[in-house]
Formats: structure tokens, sequence, C-alpha cells
């Protein structure tokens, strides 16, 4: 692997984005080292897939509860690489799912290479994550992302299975996305804590911590894809509703609507009724009708207070600093949603 992680020394008196910066270079250097061993026919499409950017928020979720104990950067550096690899492959497996065209600006990988050799690429991806957690000198590294990964493929399955369902609960929802999202973050989290040596409760209270965080991911990026300008976004939208998935804008709505209202949607749900472009635009006027992204917004910030209250609860000064810095990023992307209008997508 890439031997300069061994060199790698990012001292904590640097400023937060200096940091998240430094540990971010080399990740990325590290990551595109670790795919080279992949097998010869697979790498160019990996490699592809990997390294065309992302957040990257599942790195450095371990990165910043790794980052105050005497740590190997490597083993911490690793531990992202296995992370963000699961959540790739979750991504190719995602967009064959949604039919989504577009990933970060680019063809979706099932676009490139068509969908059977895209899900068996995503499949590689996951068996190299956990060959690599393999190598650890413990196998709790590997169980973490074992698990991670079977709950997240149940969280899929479920909500696959619930398409169409117009009658899906807001409980219900959160439990799809509770596994879906939610349990990578929680993996990342705890991986992170169990790295620096933390206790048992330590390393719950850094996955509570995670799971929460999850949550909130999931309910914003379903909110951007039911009310964001198609040119603002570096993916394809819309593709909840044509897939017949229920999201937090259209629970709501289902609760507030007439009954004749009600019928309506729900056949709009279901696919029953006109096509998709016509359907999604009577969705959106209903929402606007409604005003169902208000509600949204509330729903969102009350679980990003919760998000908040876990974070409050580690002893750690420094931790808890770097943490209310990340949380700082997600916070500025909330606040944005409030600007969005229902009827600057009635065209879409």
């Amino acid at each position: 692997m890439n031997k300069e992680c061994n060199n790698l020394s990012i001292s904590n008196d640097l400023p937060y984005e200096v940091r998240s910066a430094r540990f971010i270079e080399f990740f990325e250097a590290y990551l595109a080292d670790s795919l080279s061993h992949l097998d010869r026919e697979i790498r160019a499409h990996a490699l592809e897939a990997v390294l065309a950017g992302g957040k990257r928020i599942r790195p450095l979720l371990v990165y910043h509860f790794a980052g105050h104990g005497l740590v190997s950067q490597e083993s911490t550096i690793k531990a992202s690489v296995i992370l963000e690899l699961v959540h790739l492959a979750t991504l190719i497996h995602d967009d064959i799912l949604d039919g989504a065209q577009i990933r970060r600006n680019l063809p979706s990988m099932h676009e490139k290479i068509g969908p059977h050799a895209a899900i068996l690429l995503g499949d590689a991806l996951f068996g190299y994550a956990l060959e690599l957690a393999s190598e650890f000198p413990t196998n709790r590294i590997c169980a973490t992302v074992a698990r991670a990964t079977r709950k997240t493929c149940s969280g899929e399955i479920r909500q696959t299975f619930a398409r169409g369902c117009a009658d899906t609960s807001l409980d219900k929802y959160v439990g799809f996305i509770n596994d879906k999202t939610g349990e990578l973050f929680r993996a990342s989290c705890e991986i992170g804590a169990y790295l620096t040596g933390a206790n048992e409760p330590t390393i719950r209270k850094a996955g509570e911590f995670g799971l929460s965080l999850g949550i909130n991911y999931q309910v914003f990026d379903d909110l951007i894809d039911a009310f964001e300008k198609p040119e603002n976004s570096d993916k394809s939208l819309g593709s909840d509703w044509g897939t017949g998935k229920m999201t937090l804008p259209v629970i709501l709505l289902r609760a507030k609507v007439s009954l004749a209202e009600q019928a309506e949607l729900d056949s709009l749900i279901t696919g029953t009724s006109q096509d998709p472009a016509q359907s999604r635009e009577r969705i959106l006027q209903l929402l606007e009708k409604y005003q169902v992204l208000p509600s949204c917004i509330r729903y969102l910030e009350e679980n990003f207070g919760h998000t908040n209250t876990l974070l409050n609860q580690f002893p750690n000064e420094s931790l808890k600093n770097d943490l209310r810095a990340f949380l700082n990023r997600f916070s500025d992307k909330f606040s944005n949603l409030s600007i969005l209008k229902t009827s600057n997508f009635l065209a879409v």
C-alpha cells in the first residue's frame, strides 16, 4: 500500500479544515493504490467509479473519531477505504435499481458498462472491502463492516418491497433509512472509536451518533430528490416517485390531503395514472398546496437537534469541536432547503 501513509502525521493543533483536507489527500492516494491490486479486467472501471469524486463523509467520520487517540494513521485510512468501498458499491447498485442515469455529473456505471457488469462490479467492491477488513489483526473491523453491509442491503430490500405501497408509514420509512444509510454511518463512527481503544459504551455512543447523522443525511437526500432543480444537482433527480418509493415529503403529504386527493395521490405513486412527468407535476402541485416542504424542514431540524444532543455527550472536547465543525457543513446545506419553492419544479 501507499508507503507515504507511514509518514502521515496530522497535528491536532492545525485548523480543522487543514487537518481534514490533509487526511483526505492521503485517503485518496491510499484508495487509488488499493484499487491497483484488483483484477486487471475490472481495475479501470473500479477506479473510474471510486475516483469520480464524492463527499467522503464516512472516511471523515472514521478520522474524526480515531484522530484524537494514539492510532496508526494507516489503520485509520485503511478502515476509511473499506467503508468507502462498501458505500460506492451500494451507489452502483442503487443507480441500477432507481434507473438513475447520472452520478456525480457523469453517466452512471450501468449506463457505461451495462447493468449486468455493473452489478458484478458492485459485488467485487463489496468483496474487496471485506478482504481488506480481514487483514486487520482483529476480526472486529471485518465483523462491523459485514454487519453494516448486511443491514444496508436489508434496508434497501425492504424499501424495494414497499415500492408502490402508498400507505407506507413514517415509522417504516425511518426503519428503511436506519439500515440503508444509517448503518454505514454508524459503522464509520464505531470503527473510528474502536481504533482509539475506546471502551464499549463509548463505541456504542459513537455508533448512535453516526446512525442519527445518517438518518438526517438520507432525509436531506430525499428532500433534494423531491424539491431540487435538476440543473443544481450532480445526479439524477425524481427517481424516488418514478419507482413508487415513498419518502418523507409524500408520506407527510398523504396525511394532509382530502380523501379524494389521497386516492389520486395513491394512484400517482403506484403508477396506475398518467405518465411519469405528469404524475410528478401533480404531486408537486399537491406538495405546494399543502405546504409540505416547511413540515419536512421542521422534521429534519428536530432530528438534527437530536444529533447535536448526542454529540454533546462525548467527554473529549477536541472530538466535540471537530464534530461540530463537521456538522456545520450539514447545517449549512439544511438551511438552504428553506429557499426551495415547490413551484420552481412544476415544469420538471
